[in-house]
């Protein structure tokens, strides 16, 4: 049967759910409403009880067992299809009253499978979704690895191998390259891929179904001489090399890595056999931070000498999870890794990137929307025709430009179209010089199909004036006048100053606050990995110390769009939030700031 390698389990404990033929109603409903929002005459419909025909006069009330949800074990799927989760308990649910049989007998049912899997297709990161399915195991045990201090429903859960395999199979078979359509995305935070026994046999089934670039993250440990030839015989292939250190001793202690050399030594041959590549560093502030810096000026001079396409210094962080002894002043620690990153900017010919982005211009005054190239990827259009880091971009063929995202935009446009030629207008050193780019002029490390806007580098995506506009739309529709807003740290320096310029709420009163990442704990803060609980806590802390109740709660999407059906990082549908406290909820589209 096609579809047969995926398959859902039911409850197979022989447990009772304590469901009757009265609770089936009531809990069929409230399973509903976390899928869809019922309207009326085109308006959203907000249910919180229902009544049963056979009894007219009791109303039963919708949510009021929210908190039972958290005792259950909430799996992947959870996430990323809950029509599938709605299945599994409706059937579970059924299988409490009644016993199905066959040919008059009795028969056990334990799990079930799709008829059609490819009824359940749906978009997401293409080939990439496909491998982070191969991801679920590690070679190394890293220090400041974040699957130590994720939550359950996110970390990695190993099967089989083979089992593993044939469902990857599966997923291979049924993936569609040209619409990027996948049977379900990625569930959960991928580990090493290249640790998975079958990766090989994986990708090369893969590259039988696509010709898109595999861009695959790696810790370097299996790189070896080997598994790299074999990795170029798959091209196009565009790895993320999380190097840490070059020099074995600290590597090794910073990975647990019994063989540092071995991912050292792949810079060498991955710039050989012409596979693109990018270095991640993760510095990390023990045993000293006197001693991370030294280091991380060593390994980015060691980095950039073998030709990687950019340098990623990833700003440290961890969950509460990790370990009480790996706190430390956040703040402080990020700011001397951002000075270190552009002194040595200075010394290297690729571009070097922070992540986030946007801490880099967390404290400019103008924030993170000047359309400055802080890098240029060697042999670029962009690094033929020129363009330097520290220039700012005011045209592109012509168009002016008046912030980042619309500089990364036109570029964008660019790089996808057939031009042959465009014009960068740029501004440098007080002056303005006009820059002939030939779009089709470039060599390795730079390639189209791994590198973007024609080898321009920024800082971040910077933060588009349609968020405020969309801002304006859901506050202005729902007729508010105390509007609780919930931004995270990064984006609301810049988001209060564009509110501030917009002249767009006049009637309205804006009060903006940051949630506390409750969940993950730590110095964990990053506004995407907000769940519902942590909106929840904001807001409530909010009334108590303002005396203030919004007539609107407005928080912005990417917190919510795994699998695009409005859930956190817990499973928990944004709803909740407006049932808990009884004030009305609107999102507003954002996407994920992954930069």
């Amino acid at each position: 049967m096609k579809g047969e390698s995926i398959r859902f389990p039911l409850s197979g404990d022989g447990t009772s759910h304590a469901f009757g033929p009265g609770d089936l109603p009531g809990l069929h409903l409230r399973e509903l409403l976390d899928l869809l929002v019922p309207t009326q005459g085109g308006g959203e419909v907000r249910v919180d009880g229902y009544k049963l025909l056979n009894d007219r006069h009791s109303i039963h009330p919708l949510h009021q067992v929210e908190g039972s949800r958290s005792s259950e074990s909430p799996e992947p799927i959870d996430l990323y299809e809950p029509r599938l989760t709605y299945i599994r308990r409706l059937l579970e649910s059924l299988l409490d009253v009644v016993e199905l049989e066959a040919d008059g007998r009795p028969v056990k049912v334990d799990g079930f499978r799709l008829k059609d899997p490819a009824q359940w297709l749906s978009p997401g990161g293409g080939a990439g979704d496909i491998i982070a399915h191969a991801a679920t195991r590690c070679n190394l045990n890293c220090r400041f690895c974040y699957n130590k201090g994720t939550a359950p429903i996110l970390a990695p859960r190993p099967r089989g191998p083979e089992e593993e395999f044939r469902e990857i199979e599966t997923r291979i078979e049924y993936y569609a390259p040209r619409g990027r359509l996948n049977l379900f995305p990625n569930m959960g935070s991928p580990a090493e891929p290249l640790a998975h026994p079958r990766i090989l046999d994986i990708l090369e089934k893969l590259r039988g179904k696509t010709s898109e670039v595999f861009r695959i993250s790696t810790n370097g440990a299996a790189l070896t001489p080997e598994m790299i030839r074999e990795l170029a015989a798959l091209a196009p292939i565009y790895l993320d090399v999380s190097l840490n250190s070059s020099a074995p001793g600290r590597r090794g202690w910073l990975m647990n890595d019994p063989s540092p050399r071995t991912a050292i030594d792949s810079l060498a041959t991955l710039n050989e056999v012409r596979i693109p590549f990018s270095i991640v560093i993760v510095p990390w502030p023990f045993p000293s931070r006197a001693e991370m810096l030294d280091d991380l000026e060593s390994t980015v001079a060691f980095a950039s000498e073998s030709g990687p396409v950019t340098i990623q210094i990833s700003l440290p962080g961890c969950a509460r999870g990790v370990s009480e002894e790996a706190a430390f002043p956040l703040e402080e620690v990020w700011n001397e890794l951002k000075d270190a990153a552009r002194r040595l900017r200075d010394s290297v010919d690729c571009p070097i990137v922070i992540r986030p982005g946007m801490f880099e211009d967390y404290d400019s005054p103008d924030g993170p929307n000047e359309p400055t190239v802080i890098g240029v990827v060697k042999n670029s259009p962009a690094d033929a025709a020129g363009l330097r880091r520290g220039d700012r971009i005011v045209k592109v063929n012509g168009l002016p430009v008046g912030s980042r995202p619309q500089a990364r935009a036109l570029l964008t446009t660019l790089h996808q179209s057939d031009l042959e030629h465009a014009t960068l207008t740029v501004e440098r050193g007080g002056k303005t010089e006009a820059l002939s780019v030939e779009l089709r002029r470039f060599s390795y490390p730079y390639t189209p199909g791994t590198s973007t806007h024609l080898g321009a580098v920024f800082a971040s995506a910077g933060v588009p004036r349609e968020w405020v506009e969309r801002l304006k739309d859901a506050i202005v529709s729902r007729g508010a006048k105390q509007a609780l807003v919930l931004t995270s740290r990064l984006v609301r320096p810049t988001l209060e100053k564009m509110i501030s310029r917009s002249g767009l709420f006049s009637g309205a009163q804006l009060h903006l606050r940051t949630p506390e990442n409750r969940f993950f704990g730590g110095n964990i803060f990053m506004g995407d990995l907000l769940v519902v609980e942590d909106f929840i806590q904001a807001a409530r802390d909010f009334i108590n110390r303002e005396g203030v109740r919004p007539d609107l709660i407005v928080a912005p999407s990417s917190p919510f769009q795994i699998g695009g059906w409005g859930r956190d990082l817990t499973g928990r549908v944004y709803l909740d939030i407006e049932r808990e406290l009884g004030i009305p909820v609107a999102l507003v589209d954002c996407e994920p700031i992954f930069d």
